[in-house]
């Protein structure tokens, strides 16, 4: 696999790959952090897991670290880490289904925006709630869920229609885990969508899918923000 340039990763065919790269590489590093504590159990849910006090170090976020320890940059970091390898794999075949349709129709950094902003926000309302420790992707691709299905109800026509119809399989799949499997984050899911649906209006191409520079500026301040504490995590906390 190619490696991506920096000054690409906002481009159509290198955002959805970096979002997928940074999910693995730091779901091996929490693995490689402590070997020896790693869940080997057959189980498919638990299969995999890395220790909790390193996912807790690399930047799980809740109303622990957030409201007990201060660690508010872990609303961010906490979009990244995954707690084992199903919960990795959903989260990553959601994205590139997700990713790529978002990206047809807001461009890419709108859609990172969605990503980012509906990820934080997600994880704010779960520490909120008062769950002591959350973490993973899935209340970020809500929100992209959620920004789709404004512009679904907002020009619904032919084609798009058609693809949009696609992703309401992920839709049912996302609220029949959380009313089926333990553990699962509700608030992420429900307010990642719900602040998606809202970014989609504020970010919605109402002319053309051309950025503004105040858009590509604004994404490019969340991409440097995403990698510099997700670095502050691997280095410092």
């Amino acid at each position: 696999m190619a490696a991506i340039r920096i000054r690409n990763i906002l481009a159509p065919n290198e955002l959805v790959r970096f979002l997928i790269i940074t999910n693995i590489m730091l779901f091996g590093t929490a693995l490689m952090s402590a070997p020896d504590n790693i869940n080997t159990s057959f189980s498919p849910m638990v299969f995999l897991s890395p220790d909790t006090h390193i996912l807790f170090s690399l930047g799980s976020t809740g109303s622990l670290p957030v409201l007990t320890e201060d660690r508010w940059w872990t609303l961010i970091t906490a979009n990244y880490l995954h707690g084992s390898l199903l919960h990795l794999l959903f989260n990553l075949s959601a994205l590139y289904t997700i990713g790529k349709i978002n990206i047809e129709i807001f461009a890419p950094s709108r859609c990172f925006l969605i990503y980012c902003l509906g990820g934080v926000i997600s994880m704010a309302a779960s520490t909120l709630a008062g769950i002591p420790l959350t973490l993973g992707a899935s209340g970020a691709i809500c929100a992209l869920i959620g920004s789709m299905s404004y512009n679904d109800w907002r020009a619904s026509q032919g084609n798009l229609k058609q693809r949009i119809a696609s992703v309401g399989v992920w839709v049912v799949f996302f609220g029949l885990i959380g009313l089926t499997l333990p553990a699962v984050n509700n608030w992420a899911h429900a307010t990642g969508y719900i602040s998606g649906f809202l970014l989609g209006f504020c970010f919605w191409p109402r002319t053309t899918q051309k950025e503004s520079y105040l858009i590509r500026v604004a994404s490019s301040i969340c991409m440097m923000t995403t990698i510099g504490t997700l670095l502050y995590g691997l280095l410092f906390s």
